[in-house]
């Protein structure tokens, strides 16, 4: 299981003490730490803020451009010319964002460079679709992974590393499900996307050798993976707008019980700890919640628990808004009268407060517990 955090002087010793940390190495390592801690990192809710305000000056940006007739919506040359000025612009703009000093002239840079970046990607993608035909399957995708391979490298911004490849994602999943392109069955085809998007993410997100400049394409496909999710939780005739039939979610819920004990067993050090009656008695829990149909749970489930491994603040953060939501959709959706649905809140709070009692006398809530 996860330890309690500590602190860099304690852990600095502890690495000495295995002789993990060289003599020689740890003037560079005081130093580094240093430099980290002097650096100012801004609260999550002023992170939201700024994300959210540059996208509001993009898109009245954008809106300028074309209520003043600068650029043409029924053009394809007229729009890949534009994009191509504004990816150039964004491009130069990132590249000179390092050698920047730190203050409120950085950020204005950061945010000039992110708005030209994004324009320049929006305009270029449908300047090629629209020379390509709107109606070829595949370009809308193609034109998207093209301009985020070539933008990624230099992209200074870690949201538009985060968005691009989810528009990607997004892409592809209006090509399976809306124009139904894959020639199979869509709920293969989701499932075979769902495996994909989850392999990408445990990739990225769980092997501690990953570059860190690649988490963010773990964090789009984590994204994806609630947006299938979320497809699912709206309700099993969700598909009958792209198939003119449901989706079959079971090959999915299977996906998501698996990797979330796999990811039960990451945090606990290896699947041999799952043996552990407390990492048991979990792994039990979640694959009955697999077979409760209730894949938006134990998505959001698998977010928290990530979340609190990695020490992220903003995964925890969705992973606890998001339980609720998807447990209200989970009741909503079922089947039942309102009788039986009362009788099932009050039994699964019954069995919540009962697995909390059992958990407190077993110890099993103190890190320390065998």
């Amino acid at each position: 299981m996860t330890r309690p955090s500590i602190d860099a002087e304690t852990l600095i010793a502890s690495w000495q003490a295995s002789g993990a940390l060289p003599a020689d190495a740890q003037a560079a390592l005081v130093e580094a730490v240093r430099a980290a801690a002097a650096e100012e990192h801004p609260p999550l809710h002023l992170k939201i803020l700024s994300a959210v305000g540059t996208l509001l000056a993009t898109l009245f940006f954008l809106a300028f451009l074309i209520v003043a007739d600068i650029i043409s919506l029924n053009s394809g040359s007229n729009l890949l010319g534009w994009g191509l000025a504004f990816l150039s612009a964004g491009v130069g703009l990132s590249l000179a964002l390092p050698r920047t000093a730190r203050g409120i002239g950085r950020d204005i840079l950061a945010q000039a460079a992110f708005t030209a970046m994004a324009l320049g990607k929006v305009m270029s993608v449908f300047g090629i679709v629209l020379l390509a035909g709107a109606n070829t399957p595949w370009v809308p995708t193609a034109a998207i992974l093209a301009v985020t391979i070539a933008t990624y490298p230099v992209s200074a911004s870690s949201l538009d590393r985060i968005l691009s490849p989810y528009a990607v994602a997004a892409s592809a999943l209006l090509e399976i499900l809306g124009r139904g392109t894959f020639g199979g069955d869509p709920s293969l085809a989701l499932t075979a996307f769902y495996a994909v998007a989850t392999a990408v993410a445990g990739l990225l997100l769980l092997v501690h050798r990953v570059p860190l400049a690649l988490r963010p394409i773990g964090i789009a496909a984590l994204a994806t993976m609630g947006t299938i999710v979320c497809i699912l939780a709206s309700g099993h005739d969700a598909g009958l707008w792209a198939n003119r039939r449901p989706l079959d979610p079971r090959l999915i819920e299977g996906v998501l019980t698996l990797s979330l004990v796999g990811t039960i067993a990451w945090v606990a050090g290896g699947v041999g700890k799952l043996a552990q009656p407390p990492l048991a008695a979990a792994t039990v829990g979640v694959v009955l919640l697999g077979f409760a149909g209730a894949p938006g749970i134990g998505f959001a489930l698998l977010v928290l628990i990530v979340g609190h491994a990695l020490h992220d603040v903003p995964l925890r953060v969705v992973g606890v808004l998001a339980l609720p939501v998807f447990l209200v959709l989970w009741y909503y959706g079922r089947d039942m009268t309102f009788l039986e649905k009362s009788a099932a809140l009050v039994g699964s709070g019954a069995l919540l407060l009962i697995g909390q009692a059992v958990i407190t006398g077993a110890g099993w809530d103190r890190e320390e517990a065998p």
